[in-house]
């Protein structure tokens, strides 16, 4: 599994699907890197063990498919590291952001407000 650093990730931030581990309110609180999809860490095994349609109605976004690369970031780095590993696990393209979300916003990465999406079930 490999590292991203800002420069990458900022430069093609469409191409990845960026999990923000950090709890839901911790993304209200801080914002989010804009389309990134919070999955707090605590979820995220479970989440991957749900059907397609399942993972969609709870996580408002598509369940990623094998092909895709997925990179994880939290705060400071390592809840995004454990979620990497266990991603990796589940044979899934996973890639850490080291520097995570202090990292993004001590760059200058444009930050969303954060509204992460609320499960309904």
């Amino acid at each position: 599994m490999a590292d991203i650093e800002y420069e990458e990730l900022a430069a093609n931030l469409e191409s990845f699907v960026v999990l923000d581990v950090r709890g839901r309110d911790e993304v209200k609180k801080a914002g989010q890197i804009p389309g990134s999809h919070c999955l707090p860490i605590g979820e995220l095994e479970d989440a991957f063990e749900l059907d397609d349609d399942t993972f969609q109605a709870k996580y408002g976004f598509a369940k990623p498919s094998a092909e895709q690369t997925l990179v994880t970031h939290c705060q400071m780095g390592g809840r995004a590291r454990r979620a990497g590993d266990a991603l990796a696990k589940k044979g899934l393209q996973a890639r850490v952001y080291v520097g995570s979300f202090g990292d993004w916003t001590a760059k200058g990465g444009k930050v969303d407000s954060g509204k992460p999406f609320q499960p309904t079930n």
